[in-house]
């Protein structure tokens, strides 16, 4: 199995969603997590422009041919963005009873 940024990205973000939602709530880390999603939007348009310039291609044929996979990355980027609320929730919850049984919430 190929093993590049983007796949890692797509499982490790929710499993570190875990222990961010535990220190800094749900809020935050969903927050994060569309920040990285909109930079995953982004980036292959930056790499691959860069690349077409620096390479001397066409650009506009290199933005179409990235745009082909845009409908594939909007259902990768929604599954990352689901488990992490998920997994989000769960750690959410703990802290959010932790903080009651402490009696540091109000």
């Amino acid at each position: 199995m190929e093993v590049n940024l983007f796949s890692i990205l797509v499982v490790g973000v929710p499993l570190v969603a875990v222990p961010v939602a535990l220190i800094w709530g749900l809020r935050k880390t969903l927050l994060g997590v569309l920040g990285i999603a909109a930079l995953m939007l982004v980036a292959p348009y930056v790499y691959f422009g860069i690349w077409a310039i620096s390479a001397g291609e066409n650009l506009m044929e290199t933005m179409k041919a990235v745009s082909v996979s845009f409908p594939a990355v909007i259902v990768v980027l929604g599954w990352m963005l689901a488990w992490t609320a998920a997994y989000g929730a769960v750690a959410a919850g703990i802290r959010l009873g932790w903080l009651h049984w402490k009696g540091l919430r109000t």
